[in-house]
């Protein structure tokens, strides 16, 4: 049985119907259930009420899986609250779920990648998530799989396990451990790290997925990224939630069709590939993007 997807809407209609038509190209997609959370408009927003009302007139009408399930939240839930409730209920019903927000575009092979990642790496608690999404890396010569391990979770597009989610901290209740691992926590994913969690402990960000890394951090765990990207992230457009115009992260999409992949059997961190993924989280990446946005907003 294939694992449920379960797809994130909020307000942007034509970038979802993008997304699950790049789903419905996927061949297993007839045999997978899809589980649509669609979150209620904010009060202060005008014209935001007719627009998710659109989105629940489009997703009640999907067809082209298994069953299509639909979720309508009366009140706005924002992103990181709507994530951390939808996938709790899902993988607690099915044990494990790929989880897609509507601004993603999916490869025809995503499906096939993450379902055999979530089956091969199942009883492999090294192993935290599936990801659909990856950096443009340089691929060692030597270098014969079809997949690396990385120690920082990708959001755009990822799958996981009950057990791997059962064991994430949300309340991050001993705040001052946390701020003894700062420097840690960046050395370990990136220089973003610890002020993503921070904004998100002082009420700046609602970011579920920096929580969920920080869970991957304490643990030791890893996520498998694939060579070329699964996914595309058209949020870059200035609409999409925690996006902006300019975006640092480049990728390689995938348009293969490719579908039997060769995974690593041993967890074990390439370097050479750890840095390709992580210089786009360094100090000086970070830096140009923030120059770059400033400049395209004064256009």
């Amino acid at each position: 049985m294939y694992a449920p997807i379960v797809l994130f809407a909020f307000n942007r209609l034509e970038p979802l119907k993008t997304c699950v038509s790049s789903l419905k190209d996927n061949i297993e997609a007839t045999e997978t259930d899809l589980i649509v959370f669609v979150d209620g408009p904010r009060n202060n927003i005008k014209g935001e009420a007719a627009k998710v009302n659109d989105v629940r007139e489009f997703v009640k009408n999907i067809t082209g899986f298994r069953n299509v399930e639909l979720h309508f939240s009366v009140v706005n839930k924002k992103l990181g609250p709507s994530i951390i409730a939808g996938v709790t209920d899902v993988i607690n019903r099915y044990g494990r779920a790929i989880i897609i927000e509507d601004d993603l575009v999916a490869s025809t092979n995503l499906l096939a990648f993450m379902n055999q990642g979530l089956d091969t790496y199942q009883n492999n608690e090294e192993v935290f998530s599936i990801c659909g999404y990856t950096n443009r890396v340089k691929i060692p010569k030597e270098y014969q799989f079809d997949a690396y391990f990385c120690p920082r979770s990708s959001s755009w597009g990822w799958a996981t396990w009950k057990n791997r989610w059962e064991s994430v901290d949300w309340e991050l209740k001993d705040w001052s451990l946390v701020e003894m691992n700062a420097k840690a926590f960046n050395r370990w994913g990136g220089s973003d790290c610890f002020a993503m969690l921070k904004g998100w402990h002082e009420g700046r960000n609602q970011s579920w997925a920096i929580r969920f890394c920080y869970s991957q951090f304490v643990q030791d765990k890893h996520a498998l990224f694939p060579i070329v990207s699964k996914i595309d992230n058209e949020g870059f457009d200035g609409s999409g939630t925690n996006c902006m115009l300019y975006n640092r992260f480049k990728f390689d999409f995938d348009e293969s069709g490719f579908r039997e992949f060769c995974f690593p059997e041993v967890v074990d961190v390439n370097k050479s590939l750890r840095d390709e993924a992580l210089k786009y989280h360094s100090l000086r990446k970070r830096v140009i993007s923030k120059i770059m946005n400033f400049l395209y907003s004064l256009r």
